[in-house]
């Protein structure tokens, strides 16, 4: 079940106001959870592919006022690209399409590819583990033991399955393979849509991946004024399009994360505005409003800013990056330096950070 998911719709089943969730956080969590079953070994085959979508999909419209401020003025980039290409689909089937491209960092960084059947859709996943380390083996309903079965292999490299189409744990997850595709190289590839979970297609899905590749991704936001020394922990661009890029340093406590969603009725519900910032219902923590009280993090913050040209914007400081962005009008400054690009990629950049 997706973490964020289950925690919105726990929310909405409660009666009365509603805390204040850090949406971003709790797709970290959730991502994070599920990474650490797996290494240990211990992931209940009840995670689907697919399951790591995490919020609602991004419409941005074209360029409005918002974008004309004198601090929408391009500076130079102080951070290279966030997310650089690991892995491509080569083939896939009919109607399938690239959809999302995630990158963790962290003590194990890794790389995910997402394809479905249109915008929003990933029930192919493919995850390319860090140099030297192996997926982990799921756990089978009723938490007994799963084990590996030798597969056919792909490019001449050892695979396996770890949940072989119709064979045990398919009932949750239909499919999920394995293999070495360089020496001491890992690939994960989940499927999520039973439609294509046979052994041939599968197989075809691995055998048409390619690795390598220093091709940047194009993020459709531009953020300014970001504050210098901190590197990224945490990002992901959608096709919609939709983004979130998450920042700290080696300080746990420290965070900046900025996400661009598309306009839901239920977060507004869930994040009932306290204020208005440009003219755009908003929601602050450091107001007064249900949930917690004002001050009771003093060192964290976070902002909604609704319908802003049909999305949302949301933005989350903690640590020594709240500190220093009161010198530039604090979040609310940060949300007036967050540029949409539009929906169409060739207006993108791939130096988002500036």
């Amino acid at each position: 079940m997706n973490d964020l998911k289950a925690e919105l719709e726990r929310l909405a089943r409660t009666p009365g106001p509603a805390p204040a969730v850090d949406v971003p956080a709790a797709v970290a969590a959730g991502r994070r959870v599920r990474r650490m079953r797996r290494a240990r070994k211990a992931a209940v085959v009840v995670v689907a592919a697919g399951t790591a979508a995490a919020v609602s999909v991004v419409a941005v419209l074209p360029s409005s006022s918002h974008e004309e401020r004198p601090d929408k003025v391009v500076e130079p980039s102080k951070y290279p690209s966030p997310l650089v290409q690991k892995a491509t689909f080569g083939w896939l089937p009919a109607g399938y399409t690239r959809t999302r491209v995630a990158q963790e960092g962290g003590r194990s960084p890794s790389y995910e590819v997402h394809a479905g059947r249109g915008p929003g859709s990933m029930s192919i996943e493919l995850t390319v583990m860090p140099p030297g380390e192996r997926p982990g083996i799921p756990l089978l309903p009723g938490a007994r033991k799963g084990k590996l079965t030798k597969a056919a292999p792909v490019n001449g490299r050892p695979a396996y399955w770890s949940i072989k189409p119709g064979g045990p744990g398919s009932q949750q997850v239909p499919a999920e393979f394995r293999w070495e595709y360089r020496p001491k190289s890992w690939a994960l590839l989940s499927i999520g849509d039973r439609a294509v979970a046979d052994v041939a297609t599968v197989h075809r899905i691995a055998a048409g991946v390619r690795f390598g590749g220093d091709e940047p991704v194009a993020f459709p936001m531009r953020v300014s004024g970001i504050p210098d020394g901190l590197k990224v922990a945490q990002t992901f661009v959608d096709t919609r399009p939709e983004a979130m890029i998450r920042l700290g340093s080696p300080r746990e406590d420290d965070q900046l994360t900025v996400l661009l969603s598309v306009s839901r009725p239920r977060y507004r519900e869930l994040f009932k505005p306290n204020t208005k910032i440009d003219g755009h219902p908003a929601f602050d923590t450091r107001l007064p409003h249900p949930g917690l009280r004002p001050g009771k993090e003093p060192n964290r913050q976070t902002l909604w800013v609704f319908g802003v040209d049909g999305f949302d914007v949301n933005i989350v400081a903690a640590g020594e990056p709240l500190r220093r962005l009161q010198a530039r009008g604090g979040l609310t400054g940060l949300f007036r330096r967050v540029t949409p690009l539009g929906t169409d990629p060739a207006r993108w950049t791939t130096t988002p950070l500036r």
